[in-house]
């Protein structure tokens, strides 16, 4: 009878270590300092320089399926947040813009890789939300970093192609 109290008891500390996971992403006012930012989200995914000051990503990869944009001017003030994986920013991405100008809309990618058919272009790899199907975007890029191709397909973590261990 040990087993039950022991199993109950492992659920509520995986409960309260998956609340205390999901509690990291508080809510950011906008005018807030890039310190205060720092402090309640932690150190940025990636930073990049914009016209307005400076842009900060927030990415939830590998295993989330989000990525947090934030602007700041040039004094260092929040003054935008979106969420950059949505099914409305990635329909803004069409063959022929940089690489540059398809990561200030959507973020970092997941993850990276050249298809051995396609081995001149560079796929980045994206996981969202399609009306809550956990779905890959992939953006392909020249050697010039140029939009190549694009496309999307549900996350398939069944696959059965020998090698494949990434679910896009």
């Amino acid at each position: 009878m040990k087993y039950p109290v022991l199993a109950l008891s492992s659920v509520i500390a995986l409960f309260t270590v998956l609340l205390a996971g999901c509690a990291g992403m508080t809510t950011l006012k906008p005018g807030q300092s890039q310190a205060e930012v720092r402090a309640a989200w932690g150190s940025p995914t990636t930073t990049a320089k914009i016209v307005s000051g400076e842009r900060w990503a927030y990415s939830t990869a590998p295993e989330g399926r989000e990525v947090y944009l934030l602007d700041f001017d040039a004094a260092g003030r929040l003054t935008n947040q979106v969420q950059g994986l949505t099914l409305a920013r990635i329909a803004l991405v069409q063959n022929g813009q940089k690489q540059s100008d398809v990561e200030a809309l959507l973020g970092p990618s997941y993850y990276t890789m050249r298809y051995p058919f396609r081995q001149e272009e560079l796929v980045h790899i994206y996981r969202f939300y399609d009306a809550q199907i956990p779905t890959c975007f992939y953006v392909g890029y020249d050697a010039g970093g140029i939009v190549t191709s694009t496309g999307m397909r549900e996350e398939d973590r069944k696959s059965n192609v020998p090698g494949l261990v990434r679910p896009c």
